[in-house]
């Protein structure tokens, strides 16, 4: 079975769509979709409110660039990017 047919049963089996999206350019920079909230943010640690849980992302240098309609675009030297529970 091929990559593409295999995504395609996955799908088929009722899987509930993913809440957010992340998508990471090297170690510079992060772009999240699906963000509810920004619950804190420092130079060395942003957290990201999702509708459940939170994303924590930890570097240095860290700044919000864009926070509009559920998108957060973040730069700075990232180290870590971890998915807390509820």
């Amino acid at each position: 079975m091929g990559f593409i047919e295999a995504i395609a049963e996955t799908a088929a089996e009722g899987l509930a769509p993913c809440e957010y999206r992340l998508t990471v350019l090297g170690k510079r920079c992060v772009y999240a979709e699906g963000v509810r909230c920004v619950k804190s943010f420092s130079e060395e640690e942003i957290l990201l409110g999702l509708k459940r849980g939170c994303i924590k992302i930890s570097g240095s240098g860290m700044q919000i660039e864009k926070f509009c309609d559920g998108d957060v675009q973040i730069r700075g030297s990232v180290v870590k990017i971890e998915r807390l529970s509820v």
